[in-house]
């Protein structure tokens, strides 16, 4: 499917938030659960390995990378808002996901340049193949769906972005 990556941030209004997971399956609501987990932990990680490494420099890296944290800062708010509106909560342990973030944001932005685009191609890279994964394994409803199909397109535009720095 083709979605309009260049939109990092998309409109909601209060007639897209609902309570899902009714009259599903247990079976199903389990994959759900398992993979909206996953995503939203995933997620944290990815937004702060942009976040630290940023720096205050005024350029066009870091442009793109406050572009792509507020990305990764918006597939996070609605990882979480599908959790809710399931009825779940975010793991206890998405801390674990912010220090792992921390740390590899904050280590590839001390080593440089060509540390932080690896570091981002390599991240999103797992994503990717992350995102297709749980599209395939998972019986998500439609809403969903589409929007972890979008998220996987943003990825796939992020590895694109990064390797074009890279090679310049």
């Amino acid at each position: 499917m083709d979605y309009d990556t260049s939109i990092v941030r998309h409109l909601m209004r209060i007639e897209d938030f609902q309570m899902r997971g009714q009259g599903m399956s247990s079976e199903r609501l389990k994959g759900i659960k398992k993979g909206l987990l996953a995503l939203h932990t995933l997620e944290t990680m990815a937004a702060n390995i942009y976040r630290f490494q940023i720096t205050n420099e005024s350029c066009e890296l870091n442009r793109k990378l406050i572009a792509a944290m507020c990305n990764e800062m918006t597939h996070l708010q609605d990882f979480q808002v599908k959790l809710f509106e399931y009825g779940w909560r975010p793991s206890k342990l998405r801390w674990m996901y912010w220090t792992v973030g921390f740390i590899a944001g904050f280590a590839s932005q001390l080593m440089g340049t060509k540390a932080i685009l690896r570091t981002g191609i390599w991240v999103e890279t797992k994503a990717v193949h992350h995102y297709g994964e749980l599209l395939k394994t998972i019986d998500w409803e439609e809403g969903t769906r589409k929007i972890i199909e979008k998220y996987q397109a943003d990825e796939y535009e992020h590895i694109k972005t990064w390797k074009a720095l890279l090679s310049a």
